[in-house]
């Protein structure tokens, strides 16, 4: 294969240029995002029923549990009841297909005998809001109706937009609303007027009427065609529908609130899954001018644009990449003094990257943040294998002709290039294992890795040598001739060192020893999180009053608080949402708070946390201030998320109040709540059975009447256009709000008889639960926090440390972690098993190539030395183990073996060709210094702009590389240092077995 690389520099030179064209289509046609694509296959299923909480809970709720926990690859279900109304959200492993695992909920819910079909939907977590656009106007109605009618159809046909939500939106209706007094003065009820229109306005399917030649297909339209027209229904002789109640063209009362500047509409769009995010939202940007010239009287507004953090990232770390890239052909150019050399080994670097490209577009993933930190972490390693046999090519050409010393070069150096990489692979082989969250980080980063260093091994062993054979210059310039005097005495240094070293193994082997102990004695003092909190200008305070409150109150107290948020010159905007969630749950408020960039605010986004933290204190409200969520559709705001199981909710309640008492002994776990037992305000409609009897009164028509006077119901509907709109019923607003206007219900017996509505009914006021909650078929309580220079490891410690205390006596509470804790367990976990196998495959793959059970492990303790200096490393800089850390570690322990490989290869293969340990040591040494100094060099400086940058992401870029070059600083040292001793003290051992196993070839 050398020779023929060699000898047909063409089509060896065809096949790459191939690869980088075909990486570069790929690069300009890929997805691109922030982050690998986490598709959670989630399904939501939401039950809507007449009944009370008990109900909904017993009998729909815990029914649909127990029919969808049987079903195979459920992960977690999450529930919440409330009056009326019950939501589950079912999660599946990430093996799960979503269409799959929807099919198998909507086959277990067909088993179920319910008295309403719950409506089952797929939740895409791909699928997170892309772009956010904010719609207001001074005429309220026709922003509704635009909205319905023209906007949001126009929005959805954009090319690559999903699901698009709304938060503040009214459905436009014809409201009906009555007067109670002029009902009484009539002697009516909302009933009687409800059945009255609904007799009067109505279409229907009448039969049909055939003869010989055709069939006629008979419907009468006996609906209002018009406001005018509904006004005049007669409802008794002499009066008419005006004349007991107001009629309008309105909306629906407001369920929710959207304000930036004023009232208005918010529109969150979603993108189609695996389509490009940054096309979609381009596509809706481009869109904009033709939606504000069409509807001049509605101002359009984006006030979140997911893009942006996406350009902000991709192309700092796009920068920090080139950079790592100039600065490692610095370092290769002082190490080689050869410009033609320099140029020939650097060919590998965008060969390789580029390339990649191409490969991990084959294997179906998208370019993210984590796509373009592998390849930058990678540098070192794609030049790696060039530098090496470029430096062997080189040495050969002082003795023999170009062609002859190339081909020489790489034969003699090729099996440790192919060692490298099929260790360097090793280490990535067990990530694909890996099912969970955390895992697709790991996937990502490995196969980005993976598929750089395939190719920069063909690179190396094919492209490097056909080019060295016609491009290498052996002249040596005046610059290597003086500057070869200085690696001429770091070669002796190092030689005269070896003598020291073998005469001392014992020492050095006990020294490499302690640091590895004294280093990982350090890594139990470092935190750990999930994800580093990042600078991305973005900040959501999320607020709940402790009572139950209405709309229109919780409007003002959020009101407030975003006054006070707009008064801070870092801030660029905010926007306001109440009752944003599902439930339209009026108590709880959101701020949405757009920064300013980094450079034009005196202060960063963690220190605006800690300065909300302490400025928003309210008394009535539980005030969080958060970071945006990195992870879409994991549904994690809280860095924090504990919960306590069981039946009994006072135990439940007591367990809480405990488990709180904990987490605020510790003045750096911020922000704690929980959902335990929200109270809502009730009036119970209690019926006196004994005079409902003797005044002949039907509860079902009491309940009949209440619902037409409160509960804004459907009485028919009126086409406009393409269109119908509801005609609701309800009671004039203003009675609404008078909770007296109870008792100015009239209603009449079965004799049709007049009768006041306190004269069966008794009214009593109190307070009831809201919801229930549940986790995986228990009733739960969830404690949440924020973290202020605490790690989400030390949190979980200390909650586990007091367990006993918080669950007490009561042995049927338990406990669980959700959100980042959780993932951090996943995370760890995955992190031991994927170190674990990696280390197996690595000694099962290097004792198959060097045939040897004791060569191996002196290679492999380079990773525990590794690991070593990452924490010293860590400890040093104040930061926490981390998801992109642990991404870190696992490259790491792939790049650090070269070293030992490098000089173990040579000093065996001197062995074998008749010198003592002693002497093969030392040659290795002296021929493999320059190779090992230079590649890790090399790898140091191109991990420097990572390391030292400040601009986006480098809260979690920079752990990421100073524990790559602490790593691989305090591993080259000490396996200069130590692998030659390790391999003097092991080699008797390893010649020993050798005579055991190794017999004359057949």
């Amino acid at each position: 294969m050398y020779k023929l690389a060699i000898n047909r520099p063409i089509s060896v030179l065809m096949l790459f240029l191939a690869l980088v064209i075909f990486g570069l289509l790929s690069a300009f046609n890929m997805n691109i995002n922030l982050f690998p694509n986490v598709n959670i296959p989630l399904v939501k299923i939401t039950t809507k029923i007449s009944g009370d909480l008990n109900f909904v809970e017993s009998k729909i709720t815990k029914e649909i549990e127990n029919a969808i926990s049987e079903i195979d690859g459920v992960k977690t279900i999450n529930s919440v009841a409330y009056d009326n109304f019950s939501v589950t959200m079912v999660e599946f492993k990430l093996s799960k297909d979503l269409e799959v695992a929807a099919n198998d909920v909507r086959d277990k819910i067909g088993t179920l005998t319910l008295s309403v079909k719950p409506e089952i939907e797929k939740v895409s977590s791909d699928s997170g809001t892309s772009i956010s656009l904010f719609l207001k106007s001074k005429d309220e109605l026709y922003l509704m109706q635009s909205i319905k009618d023209k906007i949001k159809p126009f929005l959805q046909r954009i090319d690559g937009v999903g699901k698009i939500e709304t938060i503040g939106y009214k459905e436009p209706q014809i409201r009906i609303e009555l007067n109670p007094n002029e009902l009484r003065k009539y002697h009516l009820n909302a009933l009687e007027v409800a059945t009255l229109i609904q007799k009067q306005n109505f279409k229907q399917a009448l039969g049909q009427l055939e003869n010989d030649k055709q069939n006629y297909i008979l419907k009468g339209y006996f609906e209002a065609n018009s406001l005018d027209e509904l006004k005049e229904l007669r409802i008794m002789p002499g009066v008419f529908l005006k004349d007991i109640a107001t009629l309008s063209y309105l909306y629906e009362d407001a369920k929710q609130v959207a304000f930036y500047g004023g009232n208005g509409v918010l529109l969150e769009l979603g993108k189609i899954t695996n389509f490009n995010t940054l096309e979609m939202i381009a596509n809706v940007k481009k869109a904009l001018p033709t939606l504000q010239n069409n509807f001049e009287n509605i101002e359009f507004s984006i006030v979140y644009d997911k893009s942006l953090n996406i350009h902000k990232h991709l192309s700092s770390v796009i920068f920090d990449m080139i950079l790592g890239v100039f600065l490692t052909i610095i370092i290769v150019f002082l190490f080689l003094r050869n410009l033609s050399a320099t140029l020939i080994a650097c060919i590998a670097i965008p060969s390789s990257i580029i390339s990649t490209f191409f490969i991990i577009d084959l294997l179906g993933y998208d370019l993210n943040r984590l796509t373009f930190i592998a390849l930058t972490l990678s540098i070192g390693i794609f030049i790696d294998d060039a530098i090496v046999v470029i430096e062997n090519i080189a040495k050969k050409l002082k003795e023999y002709p170009a062609l002859e010393a190339a081909y020489l070069g790489i034969s003699e150096i090729g099996f440790s290039v192919l060692s490298i990489s099929v260790v360097l692979l090793c280490v990535f082989v067990p990530i694909s294992y890996m099912d969970t969250i955390p895992g697709l980080f790991f996937n990502t980063l490995g196969i980005s890795v993976a598929s750089g260093i395939v190719i920069s091994f063909f690179v190396s062993i094919l492209l490097i040598p056909s080019l060295s054979a016609r491009f290498l210059n052996p002249k040596q310039s005046v610059f290597y001739q003086k500057s070869e005097v200085f690696f001429t005495k770091m070669e002796l240094f190092y030689e005269n060192l070896l003598y020291k070293i073998l005469k001392n193994k014992g020492k050095f082997i006990l020294i490499s020893f302690a640091f590895i102990i004294i280093s990982f004695s350090l890594a139990l003092k470092i935190g750990l999180d999930f994800l580093p909190m990042e600078d991305d200008s973005e900040i959501q305070i999320l607020a709940q009053n402790k009572e139950d409150l209405s709309l229109g109150a919780m409007r003002e107290k959020g009101l407030q608080l975003l006054s006070e948020v707009q008064k801070d010159e870092n801030v660029a905007y905010a926007f306001l949402l109440v009752g944003y969630e599902d439930a339209k749950d009026a108590t709880k408020a959101k701020i949405y708070v757009k920064l300013k960039p980094l450079g034009e605010r005196k202060l960063r986004q963690s220190e605006l946390v800690s300065l909300y933290r302490s400025k928003f204190k309210d008394e009535s409200l539980n005030i969080k201030i958060l970071e945006l969520p990195k992870i879409d559709g994991a549904g994690i705001d809280d860095p924090v998320q504990f919960l306590i199981l069981g039946e009994d909710l006072k135990s439940l309640e007591m367990a809480t109040l405990r488990a709180k008492e904990v987490l605020q002994k510790e003045k750096r776990i911020v922000d704690i709540n929980d959902n335990a037992n929200l109270k809502k305000a009730e009036v119970s409609l209690r019926i006196n059975k004994e005079k409902a009897k003797l005044l002949d009164v039907d509860p079902k028509y009491i309940a009949g009447v209440l619902g037409y006077s409160f509960g804004e119901l459907v009485v028919g509907s009126m086409d406009r256009g393409n269109f119908k709109d509801d005609i609701i019923l309800s009671f004039d607003e203003a009675f609404k709000k008078d909770i007296k206007a109870l008792e100015k219900i009239s209603i009449k017996n079965n004799q049709g008889e007049n009768l006041e509505l306190l004269s069966v009914v008794d009214f009593v006021y109190n307070e009831d639960l809201k919801n229930i909650y549940h986790y995986n078929k228990n009733r739960s309580v969830k404690i949440t926090a924020g973290t202020n220079d605490i790690s989400l490891g030390a949190v979980k410690s200390l909650l586990l440390k007091h367990m006993d205390e918080i669950l007490g006596q009561d042995k049927s509470l338990s406990y669980a972690f959700s959100g980042f804790i959780n993932l951090l367990s996943e995370t760890i976990q995955g992190f031991a098993f994927a170190i674990f196998l990696g280390i197996i495959l690595i000694y099962l793959v290097l004792a198959a190539l060097y045939e040897s059970l004791i060569l191996p492990l002196i290679i492999m303790i380079t990773m525990p030395l590794a690991f070593g200096g990452a924490c010293v490393g860590l400890f040093i800089t104040g930061h926490n183990f981390s998801l992109f850390v642990l991404i870190a570690i696992i490259l790491l322990f792939g790049m650090v073996g070269k070293n030992a490989i490098l000089l173990v290869d040579v000093a065996n293969k001197q062995t074998h060709q008749g010198l003592n340990v002693d002497e093969a040591l030392i040659k290795a040494g002296k021929m493999r210094l320059r190779a090992i100094l230079m590649t890790s060099f090399a790898m140091i400086f191109a991990m420097l702009p990572l390391a030292l940058s400040r601009s986006s992401g480098y809260e979690a870029n920079a752990p990421m590389a100073i524990t790559i070059i602490y790593g691989l600083v305090s591993s080259t040292l000490l396996t200069l240092l130590v692998v030659p001793a390790l391999f003097e003290f092991c080699y008797k051992l390893d010649t020993k077995l050798r005579k055991i196993y190794e017999r004359k070839k057949i």
